[in-house]
């Protein structure tokens, strides 16, 4: 039983090692995050209402009740770009200003289970943005 988790776990690895590069050779390219947005005290629009569902969705990748691919697909649509390898998988959702990389890897009840969630900026030189601020562009983007 533990061999079998072992090999699951190498086989996530070697999935994750590539794409794990790709995300360290984007955050060299961007400057410093910026700071988290503000709230504002009129958070009651809808958008903000739906941004904040999929802040909170994305908020739990890598717990123990991290969304599924099909939750996932559930509030943020069809993704850009989907990538399956093994017992992980990657989307790649691309807004106006933002890039939001989603990581899954399989759990013990063969589930795809959202591992990590990278925001990057679409432009060179600038700041990468927060995933509440990526987040606000998917609620955007689905209204």
């Amino acid at each position: 039983m533990r061999a079998a988790r072992s090999g699951g776990t190498f086989a996530r690895m070697r999935f994750m090692a590539p794409l794990t590069a790709l995300l360290m050779l984007t955050a060299c390219a961007t400057a410093a995050p910026t700071a988290p947005a503000a709230t504002d005290p009129s958070a009651n629009t809808p958008s903000v209402v739906s941004s904040a569902r999929q802040v909170q969705l994305l908020r739990a990748a890598g717990s123990a009740d991290a969304p599924s691919v099909q939750d996932v697909e559930r509030v943020f649509g069809q993704a850009d770009i989907i990538r399956r390898d093994g017992a992980g998988a990657a989307m790649t959702y691309r807004f106006e200003t933002c890039a939001l990389l989603l990581l899954f890897a399989t759990d013990g009840r063969n589930t795809m289970r959202l591992a990590e969630a990278h925001p990057s900026a679409r432009r060179a030189n600038v700041a990468a943005p927060s995933l509440d601020q990526c987040a606000a562009e998917a609620a955007a983007r689905r209204s």
